[in-house]
């Protein structure tokens, strides 16, 4: 694998280095830690989760 591999967040679309994307504990796609909470959950999944819960 090369090291210069590129990643591109799913929710804003910014490319990083494959060690700074973390995969929502949800959906899995991988994302920038900026779009991911504290609970480990992308931007996406975050506010569907907060619909289901009113």
């Amino acid at each position: 694998m090369s090291d210069d591999a590129q990643f591109s967040c799913t929710a804003c679309h910014i490319h990083a280095d494959n060690d700074v994307m973390t995969a929502c504990r949800l959906c899995g796609r991988l994302h920038c830690s900026e779009c991911v909470d504290e609970f480990g959950r992308c931007v996406e999944c975050n506010s569907e989760k907060e619909k289901t819960d009113h």
